[in-house]
């Protein structure tokens, strides 16, 4: 019990101190968001969001790119959503809805045809054609892409056009998944001429790209804003959108985000500081809401080099950590408890949530046994230790999580370096091709509400690759073949039991810490209305649905 209190206490104090630092940004980040966090210190908006044409919203840190390829964050989602759309989306309930498909048919295991709409226009004027279609959707399979949704179209064999609006999938083998892959960003058009005209800067400030959607982009500054605003040339005129204005606000400090959301400087906000949650429930003009997800924030032990390439080690570190004491103290309220061999919620427990709820009972949660800790690191190839990075974002909570790490693991002998880095950054760190890197605190949000969504693409080998999710680096050979026998499955049991086979090898292989499944929340302003936050808020947040109550 003394111990728990002593760490409570270490880091409670840690988050004040992270907080006060501005999160612990970057001199050069905390000045590019300055004129944005300055707004927000003494200044309350008094302009009703009834007379306003702009909507604004906060960003924790920049996006990655307006490139769909490369859009698969929560940030950089909120922004790409807005400027081009996909085939289909996931509406609030995860059931899969279109968009620019008319409607689609499953015609056996291995065949989908896809009805495209021909009404549509991108935001320049000329028209979407199907080569623009299959342009869009057979780069995502471009090695020299490298697209972040490339895993999805592992089965794909061939994507042709079969009638004048009419494309079909073929696959290579069943794929339990594929049905949701055009309801992602693997599925978004872009213009083939706008893409080809501009191929060296695509998706980059200054250039962005041309879609279909309600909105086009204005300007980006990196680092400060980013502004959209409409497209004359939308193509659904009955969803016109409510604001024609769209300015994405980059504040990176926790307290200047939760003052510009409490003065009405911002209007929105995804996922808004844990540690700012009692300001924000005070402030008169605002409503947050909270749903339980599909993301898991975790710990990735890089297993391909240096001493995490030890299963040993990887070991040591798990049971140097006392993960209850780091939930009361820390994560309470940034979602529910986590256990390493489980690294993913009951919200994707399905049709088989029994199954799936006993096997929780019993998952492996290596933690809090220093003995055993000492045990597995004098086994390992590092008996004496050794020093190490550990990569974070600027999130106050990943900066508490890493002290606590740093801490625990110096009793054991190893030395933790923490280095924080950018939102772009860490994206390479999780997605590049380098792999070069010891430690890394992530998240990882499942695409879609199957199982699937986290287990192929955060342990099949194929992902360590550039663009893959594997940010564990972990390969192990029978893993891969019942993920894949699983994926080919149609029968919801015989997945399960596929999907827990492999869960107990890489359960006992401990490639990653998991910490908690956090919460989907968003702060919004009152008088907003026409969205509700949601699982699946990674894929169907439309700016273009929020209006101003009566």
């Amino acid at each position: 019990m003394k111990k728990r209190k002593l760490l409570c206490i270490l880091l409670a104090a840690s988050t004040v101190v992270l907080s006060a630092c501005g999160g612990g940004t970057s001199q050069e980040t905390a000045k590019s968001g300055e004129d944005t966090s300055s707004q927000t210190k003494e200044t309350v908006s008094t302009d009703s969001i009834a007379d306003r044409d702009t909507l604004n919203i906060a960003l924790a840190d920049d996006i990655v790119s307006m490139d769909p390829a490369y859009s698969y964050d929560n940030l950089t989602n909120q922004v790409v959503n807005q400027v081009t759309q996909g085939l289909l989306y996931l509406d609030k309930d995860g059931q899969i809805q279109p968009q620019l498909c008319e409607s689609w048919e499953v015609v056996d295991d291995t065949t989908y045809v896809y009805e495209i709409r021909d009404d549509v226009n991108f935001s320049d004027g000329s028209p979407m054609t199907m080569e623009d279609v299959l342009f869009s959707l057979n780069r995502h399979m471009d090695e020299d892409v490298a697209s972040y949704l490339a895993w999805m179209y592992a089965n794909v064999d061939s994507i042709e056009q079969t009638g004048d609006w009419e494309i079909t999938v073929h696959l290579s083998a069943p794929d339990a998944a594929w049905q949701y892959a055009f309801a992602t960003t693997a599925g978004h058009i872009i213009s083939k001429a706008y893409y080809e005209e501009h191929a060296e800067d695509f998706g980059n400030p200054g250039t962005g790209v041309v879609g279909t959607g309600p909105y086009v982009l204005k300007d980006w500054t990196p680092g400060s804003e980013i502004n959209l605003s409409y497209n004359e040339n939308y193509w659904d005129k009955e969803n016109e959108p409510y604001f024609k204005n769209v300015s994405f606000k980059i504040i990176t400090d926790a307290n200047a985000q939760a003052t510009a959301l409490a003065n009405g400087q911002a209007d929105y906000m995804f996922d808004p500081p844990t540690e700012m949650l009692d300001t924000l429930k005070d402030a008169q003009n605002l409503s947050l809401s909270e749903v339980e997800g599909w993301t898991v924030l975790y710990m990735a032990m890089n297993c391909q080099q240096g001493p995490f390439a030890d299963v040993n080690v990887r070991k040591a570190v798990a049971y140097a950590l006392d993960k209850d004491a780091l939930y009361d103290g820390v994560l309470t309220e940034n979602g529910t408890y986590a256990k390493n061999g489980l690294p993913f919620s009951s919200a994707l427990y399905g049709s088989e949530s029994e199954s799936w709820e006993t096997y929780a009972k019993n998952a492996v949660d290596e933690k809090n046994d220093l003995d055993k800790a000492k045990e597995y690191l004098a086994q390992s190839e590092y008996p004496d230790g050794f020093e190490c990075d550990l990569y974070i974002n600027q999130d106050s909570i990943y900066n508490s999580i890493a002290i606590y790490v740093q801490e625990a693991l110096s009793q054991i002998g190893i030395t933790v370096n923490i280095e924080q880095k950018s939102g772009d950054e860490m994206s390479n760190i999780q997605f590049g091709s380098t792999r070069d890197y010891d430690m890394a605190i992530v998240r990882w949000t499942a695409d879609y509400p199957d199982v699937n969504g986290q287990l192929y693409p955060l342990f099949h080998s194929d992902n360590i690759a550039e663009g893959g999710g594997n940010t564990c680096c972990y390969s192990n050979e029978e893993v891969d073949q019942l993920l894949e026998q699983q994926l080919a499955s149609i029968d919801a049991a015989e997945r399960t039991q596929l999907q827990q086979q492999a869960m107990d090898i890489i359960g006992n292989d401990t490639p990653m810490i998991c910490f908690d499944f956090p919460y989907k929340r968003i702060a919004m302003n009152k008088d907003l209305t026409g969205f509700e936050v949601n699982a699946s808020i990674t894929w169907n947040f439309f700016a273009k649905d929020l209006t101003v109550q009566e």
